[in-house]
């Protein structure tokens, strides 16, 4: 259970969150109680999802990006090692995580924020840094969920 003043830490921070995300998309969707907010961003070759959810015990704020295709049970085990590769070698502040149960895959960024000012500045990278990872190996990561040989994307 959060204490008051970790209530507060996180009421202060969920709402810096919305005037971010107000700033960065017109559109979104937000559960109050459950200090979450959704939206979406129009991105070749897939949408790229966002769903930004607070944690008062943790004090601790997660921007999860659920990539927009399931990989068959066949390419499962392949793509989990594609996966765990590309996290490995250039994943560095976030992770693609992968359910091989589900076959689906999300995009994790954690932002700490106990006892901090977390600036908007700081929350508006994290936002975009999300998005230019998930945009840059979308295709990657679809072909490989596909069967196709694919390169991973330069640096």
């Amino acid at each position: 259970m959060a204490t008051t003043q970790e209530e507060l830490d996180s009421k202060r921070m969920f709402l810096s969150l919305k005037t971010v995300v107000g700033e960065l998309v017109e559109n979104y969707s937000v559960e109050e109680e459950k200090q979450t907010i959704f939206f979406q961003v129009s991105a070749e070759p897939f949408e790229v999802a966002f769903k930004i959810m607070l944690h008062p015990c943790q004090q601790l704020m997660t921007i999860y990006s659920k990539l927009s295709f399931t990989v068959d049970e066949q390419y499962r085990s392949a793509y989990s090692m594609a996966v765990n590769d590309l996290n490995y070698d250039r994943m560095y502040k976030g992770t693609f995580d992968f359910s091989v149960q589900k076959g689906i895959t999300v995009y994790r960024i954690p932002v700490p924020y106990r006892k901090s000012l977390i600036s908007r500045e700081l929350l508006s990278d994290a936002i975009r840094d999300t998005f230019d990872t998930v945009t840059k190996y979308n295709q990657y990561l679809y072909d490989v969920s596909h069967g196709v040989e694919a390169t991973i994307p330069q640096e």
